[in-house]
Parts: structure tokens; sequence; C-alpha cells
């Protein structure tokens, strides 16, 4: 009885935050920027590029179960989660709930994704170190079938 009363809780504090949030005009520090029209994303993903000299600084900003695909940064990232709640994972890792406030450090060429969460969209600064000189690696997507078996194990 208490796990289910404090998943009761735990679940209206998520989906009040979120409520909250898109409630706002705006919750941006930066630009929301341009729409991503690309194979690297699965949904929709805003884009702005903030820096480019060297290391690439980006606004991104993801709607609910949007994600970036599998990727890796030679140069290592580091993410600072500005508004709602998402996800993160490192290959081989459990996925991490992420929330505003939140700053995840990627090592070199360490595989991971990261984006929204089912319920809330997430909306990060992205910093990729050495971006120009040795830009991210690519990989495959993040299935639905993957993304969903983290929302089940949560449930």
């Amino acid at each position: 009885m208490k796990h289910l009363l404090y998943l009761l809780l735990v679940s209206q504090f998520v989906l009040f935050s979120c409520k909250k949030n898109e409630n706002k005009a705006s919750n941006l520090v930066f630009e929301k920027g341009n729409k991503v029209g690309n194979d690297k994303f699965t949904g929709t993903v805003h884009q702005a590029i903030l820096g480019k000299i060297g290391t690439q600084t980006s606004n991104v900003t993801f709607e609910p179960k949007s994600r970036t695909n599998w990727h890796s940064h030679p140069g290592g990232q580091t993410l600072l989660v500005t508004d709602g709640i998402g996800y993160h994972q490192i290959e081989g890792k459990p996925v991490e709930i992420i929330r505003k406030g939140d700053v995840i450090n990627v090592d070199k060429n360490v595989k991971h994704w990261h984006g929204g969460s089912i319920d809330c969209g997430m909306t990060h600064i992205a910093i990729s170190i050495d971006h120009e000189e040795h830009p991210s690696e690519w990989f495959q997507l993040v299935s639905e079938d993957e993304y969903n078996s983290y929302i089940k194990s949560e449930s």
C-alpha cells in the first residue's frame, strides 16, 4: 500500500510539473531554434546553435517521446537541463531520469542517447567539446521497443 501511494504521489508530481510548464508562454532561456529535420532524431526536436567556435553549444528542445539516436562525441559532451523532464542513457547502463537543474557529463567516445520523457518535453544546453575538429558520431536509432521497455520498467 505504501508503494502504491508513493507511486501515485510521484506520478502526480511529474504530471503537474509537465502541465505547469506547458502553460507558460516560454520557459526557454535561449531561443527554441529550428525544427531538426534529419535522421539523427526521433520525434519533434528543435535546435538553436549558440556557439560554434571549436566547442559547439546548442539549445535543444525535445517534445515528449522525442530523442536522439545513439551517438558519441570524440571530445565528450556536457548537458545542462534547463527545463522539463527527460531520459539519458549510457550504453550498457540503466536509463536515468533527468530534470531541470541536472548536469550530465558524458566522457569522450561514450555511446549514449537523451530526449524527452513519455509525458513531458525536455530542454537542455548541449556542449560538445572540440566539435569542429571531431564531430559527433551517430549510430542506430533508439527503437520504440527500446524506449517503451524503459517506460514499462518504471511503472
